[in-house]
């Protein structure tokens, strides 16, 4: 089973269209982000093997330039890369592989074409069969570093990315874009960040307090002392920028010695924290969506209008991978939840009972964990996305069969089916 690709590897325009609106987690164009870099197939021998940068060098330049495209083969950035289950070995063991779909027409890539592992040398042999009438066709040190990292990421959302700006600017810089998230988001993790640094700050500053000052003030609220409420404002700002830019200052540094947290796993804590809260803000933001999606699925709506033209055959094979699809989608958003749930017992365990080891603990095994939820909340928000394209955000109330099969083997097809 392939995610949009029947089994000769050809993805035609309509899969590729609803692959493309069903949103950025398992998909990307890379062009949507930055201008493609000068029309040649492939760069001099020189240029193909580079140093690899130094980032305090590249520090030093500055930020004002964007940086160029993600690929210097001009090919690849006109292409789209997209997860993929898959069941190579035939044994029922499902894996996601990365994949990039060489185009029919590298000029008008949405018309479809066939698709390729990502992997440098199976891709590198696959570019020269389809495209090498125009020239000869290599790949960079800069090319490979990058297809590497997209074939090791869960999901290509900016914030994951980002955790790997390191290793896709080893040879040069690349365009800021790929690692933004937009305004909105930002603004929305920052006060994910601030309410719980917040509250992290409070118990802090009531922690320093002598213990007989501290019965005393027993039930009298915070606010109304003005010194304390200034202290707690200042400190959760440092606190929440420390979070935000994974780089400690003298308060924030001070906080988590206060609780405990050691030294040299304090900046994976910051990372840590600013990826489980970014996690924690898409899963939230995508409820709602949830919801309205379950309440379609169980609906006459998520039926075709056309039934009664529809062997029964037929349609009872489209039902089927109706209900398989509610299944999936459930358990997508089980696993998430889980998963956000113990980060909410651990910093339970902190705030309430001063606890710090479970906090600690768990945000330093977090980004191991954020594989399993940024896939899980890639599916779920890529499904939800390619239902919203397709009904109009459940404005459109019935569709035809036609459309509604292949949505239905969409859904199906982000999952890794059970191997039982």
């Amino acid at each position: 089973m392939t995610l949009g690709i029947t089994t000769a590897g050809i993805m035609d325009k309509d899969d590729l269209e609803t692959l493309l609106s069903s949103g950025k987690f398992l998909c990307f164009k890379p062009a949507i982000l930055a201008p493609p870099p000068p029309e040649i197939v492939a760069l001099p021998a020189a240029a193909r093997r580079r140093k690899p940068a130094r980032h305090d060098e590249a520090e030093d330049e500055g930020e004002s330039e964007p940086g160029p495209a993600l690929f210097d083969i001009a090919l690849l950035q006109n292409s789209i890369f997209f997860k993929e289950s898959t069941d190579d070995g035939g044994d029922g063991e499902f894996e996601t592989q990365t994949r990039v779909m060489l185009a029919f027409d590298a000029r008008d890539p949405l018309q479809g074409g066939v698709s390729s592992t990502a992997q440098p040398d199976k891709l590198l042999a696959a570019l020269a069969k389809w495209y090498g009438g125009i020239g000869r066709i290599d790949l960079t040190d800069h090319d490979r570093a990058v297809l590497d990292v997209l074939c090791r990421v869960p999901t290509f959302d900016p914030f994951i990315l980002l955790a790997f700006r390191p290793e896709l600017e080893r040879y040069r810089k690349i365009h800021t874009a790929y690692f933004e998230v937009d305004e909105l988001t930002s603004l929305g993790v920052r006060k994910v960040i601030e309410r719980r640094a917040s509250r992290l700050v409070t118990l802090a500053l009531r922690m320093e307090e002598p213990v007989d000052t501290r019965e005393a003030n027993k039930g009298r609220h915070p606010r109304r002392d003005e010194t304390f409420q200034s202290r707690q404002r200042s400190i959760t700002a440092s606190m929440t920028e420390a979070i935000w830019t994974t780089r400690l200052d003298k308060q924030s540094r001070s906080l988590l010695e206060s609780f405990k947290i050691d030294e040299v796993e304090m900046e994976r804590v910051l990372f840590a924290w600013k990826g489980i809260s970014y996690y924690e803000f898409l899963f939230n933001g995508l409820l709602k969506e949830h919801h309205d999606f379950f309440r379609w699925l169980g609906s006459i709506d998520s039926l075709p209008r056309d039934a009664h033209q529809i062997d029964p055959e037929t349609l009872a094979g489209m039902k089927q991978r109706r209900e398989q699809s509610i299944k999936l989608i459930r358990r997508s958003y089980l696993r998430c939840a889980t998963l956000l749930k113990r980060y909410e017992d651990a910093y339970e365990a902190l705030t309430s009972r001063n606890d710090p080891t479970p906090f600690q603990r768990f945000l330093v095994a977090a980004p191991m964990l954020f594989e399993g939820l940024g896939t899980n909340i890639g599916r779920f928000g890529h499904a939800g996305n390619a239902w919203g394209a397709l009904t109009n955000g459940g404005r459109r109330m019935r569709i035809a069969y036609d459309r509604l099969d292949p949505f239905y083997d969409f859904v199906v097809s982000l999952h890794h089916p059970p191997t039982s």
